[in-house]
């Protein structure tokens, strides 16, 4: 039987792009004996355009490279596509119409397995992008789940944040303030955090959280593993 092939948009986040491979692999290889097929497309977008989209701005370079890449990956006829990154699913539809390969949704992976775990209420941590776009909310909401979101105040600081992780300086002090902020919208009820960035697992990924910490990357890597074992 033909190896299905893992198309993978990258770049967005480079870090992340190259792990989300090296555990696609991980998970795959102990269950078929053999590597997966992956095809990493790393875009080649600009700090100046990754900071105004984290901060809420708009990025027609995001969107126009997104689509040269769906382009590519479709000329090369992989069997799915994966886009390593929260924020730019603001353009999933878009992407969608232009596609005849399916692509996977990281916002849709995540409400699936909010609702199958029945939280009620969940806490959403990402770019400001993410946050005002509503498409964590607008797709939790769809399967009667409640959200809350930073103070203007916390959600700043994420998105600094989020920058400094994909430019490799941090300061000694992050992690600390966002384990601040997750403990603060468990007190507003939240019954899980949803890492709603790629990026923030690399900071805080060994936090021990009083609530379940949702990482969205790893939900898609689940995803495209039972895609290339034909499981969904």
């Amino acid at each position: 039987m033909k190896q299905k092939i893992l198309g993978v948009i990258g770049g967005l986040g480079h870090e992340t792009g190259c792990n989300f491979c090296l555990n696609v692999n991980k998970k795959f290889k102990p269950l078929t004996k053999r590597q997966p097929h992956i095809l990493l497309d790393n875009l080649p977008i600009s700090q100046e355009a990754e900071e105004r989209l984290i901060n809420g701005g708009p990025s027609k370079e995001h969107l126009d490279l997104l689509m040269e890449s769906v382009q590519r990956l479709n000329k090369l006829n992989v069997s799915v596509i994966v886009i390593v990154c929260n924020t730019v699913h603001i353009f999933i539809d878009e992407l969608r119409r232009l596609s005849k390969i399916p692509i996977l949704s990281i916002i849709e992976e995540t409400a699936n397995k909010c609702k199958d775990m029945n939280f009620m209420k969940v806490g959403i941590i990402g770019s400001t992008k993410t946050v005002e776009s509503g498409i964590h909310s607008k797709e939790l909401k769809k399967l009667g789940i409640d959200v809350v979101i930073p103070s203007q105040i916390d959600q700043r600081f994420v998105s600094e944040c989020i920058v400094r992780i994909i430019n490799n300086t941090i300061n000694d002090d992050d992690k600390e303030k966002m384990i601040k902020i997750i403990k603060t919208l468990e007190k507003e009820g939240a019954q899980a955090i949803i890492l709603g960035c790629t990026d923030l697992p690399l900071l805080i990924s060994k936090f021990k959280s009083n609530v379940p910490i949702i990482n969205t990357m790893e939900l898609l890597e689940n995803a495209a593993v039972s895609s290339l074992l034909g499981e969904s």
